[in-house]
């Protein structure tokens, strides 16, 4: 009896702690740089052109994929506070003839919080391709945000497929990422994105 009353409270308390440890989500801050907000992308058209505001459209489907993903999420304007500071720096290519919108998300992965760690190498680097079937003459920003979706589970399979990444998520308690969101924004990107 005594055994029997041993195991079955054995199993209540493992199946306790893995529902408390199941319950903590890691915590990323994602940040599009500054840069990418001043430099919208043009999509070019024979008779039209169109400005597309990548950085307003990656950040948000961005931020529903890692969340979706169950990732607690925050970003650097708001408290800028995780496990991981995740750099995103959209592109965005229109082919008129084809009519597809071809997007391409780099993702840097930092888990040092200081100023200085910037200038240095991330701790990861991952690129993900996405393209939506689409045209400038009707709602762009849902065709946009098809591409942006399907580069971001691109990104999202690597990180979670990479064993650097999910140690450091484990190991890395929950810091202010302010200071190094400050000093990306202040680095200037280069020519190629814009």
């Amino acid at each position: 009896m005594k055994r029997i009353l041993l195991s079955i409270s054995s199993v209540f308390c493992l199946g306790w702690a893995s529902l408390s440890q199941a319950g903590t989500q890691p915590a990323l801050v994602i940040q599009v740089p500054e840069a990418f907000y001043q430099h919208p992308v043009r999509l070019l058209n024979p008779y039209l052109n169109y400005w597309h505001n990548r950085a307003e459209a990656a950040e948000a489907v961005g931020l529903s994929s890692f969340q979706a993903q169950n990732y607690a999420t925050s970003s650097c304007e708001a408290e800028a506070k995780g496990q991981a500071l995740v750099v995103i720096e959209p592109n965005m290519f229109y082919n008129p003839q084809s009519g597809i919108f071809y997007s391409e998300i780099t993702a840097k992965v930092y888990n040092q919080p200081g100023a200085d760690s910037a200038l240095g190498k991330p701790l990861m680097t991952v690129k993900g391709q996405g393209q939506s079937r689409g045209w400038l003459t009707f709602n762009v920003e849902h065709s946009t945000h098809q591409s942006y979706q399907q580069a971001f589970d691109q990104v999202i399979q690597q990180l979670q497929q990479n064993p650097a990444f999910q140690q450091s998520l484990a190991q890395t308690p929950i810091q202010t990422y302010q200071a190094l969101c400050n000093s990306i924004n202040t680095l200037s990107q280069p020519k190629a994105f814009f």
